[in-house]
């Protein structure tokens, strides 16, 4: 490794999950943690693995992964969230490519889906690439609300080796965190001034359902695959039905 590098991760709560991707980051020449005041162990478990932790109101996903990024002493970053693990390939991948050699500002990780402790092999959700990977005097944050978004000047390179998104363990938690994110999905859109029929929200669940289970072959992962669409559809519902109330549904 060439490069020294440091890895990003903000937190809320997650004692059930961070140790297991920490454990993955011992050869990181740097672990920075952004933690929005956990109740729980979370901090006391980063730092147990020497990770640098900073305290933080959360405000939205992006102004936090930026604060995030900011505080990174090393000009070459990971940016992982808690629930993400690397794999053992990709951990000696990232370690053995050569930074100076070449000419990209950043690398696409594939992502694969893990729902209820089920690795998804099939649909768009498996070793989906992703920018996380990336030199930070080329990069940045756009401080979205919800799904942040880095923005990289120069050439992208892909990596072969994957990580796991451990989503959700329960089905409770997966209804909520749809939720969470739906309603932040729809409130994003309203400031960007989108609109919506009454038409489109009322076909966008059925709609949604059959391209995730069938067109992206979701019904191939099983019972788990189906949960994903039914949550994936009724997340897009939420949504679009939150962005049509805020229009529409004003107070007197």
């Amino acid at each position: 490794m060439n490069h020294k590098i440091s890895v990003f991760i903000i937190t809320y709560n997650e004692e059930k999950i961070i140790e297991q991707c920490l454990k993955k980051l011992l050869w990181a020449d740097e672990i920075i943690v952004v933690d929005s005041k956990s109740t729980d162990k979370t901090v006391a478990i980063c730092e147990k693995y020497g990770a640098k932790v900073y305290l933080k109101d959360f405000e939205n996903y992006g102004i936090q992964k930026q604060f995030a990024l900011n505080k990174t002493t090393n000009n070459w970053v990971l940016s992982l969230d808690a629930d993400e693990i690397l794999s053992e390939e990709l951990c000696n991948e990232i370690q053995s490519l050569d930074l100076n050699g070449n000419n990209f500002s950043g690398y696409l990780i594939p992502r694969t889906h893990v729902f209820l402790n089920k690795i998804f092999r099939y649909g768009s959700e498996n070793k989906k690439p992703i920018l996380r990977f990336f030199d930070k005097t080329k990069g940045s944050f756009i401080e979205n609300k919800v799904h942040e978004t880095i923005v990289v000047e120069g050439k992208l390179g892909k990596l072969n080796s994957e990580m796991l998104h451990y989503t959700v363990f329960d089905f409770g938690n997966a209804v909520q965190k749809q939720t969470k994110y739906s309603l932040l999905g729809g409130e994003f859109l309203f400031e960007k001034n989108k609109k919506v029929s009454v038409f489109k929200v009322a076909v966008k669940f059925p709609f949604e359902f059959i391209r995730v289970y069938f067109f992206q072959r979701n019904f191939m992962n099983g019972y788990e695959g189906f949960i994903w669409s039914m949550l994936a559809s009724y997340s897009s519902f939420i949504k679009y039905a939150k962005l049509f109330d805020l229009h529409y549904n004003k107070p007197l």
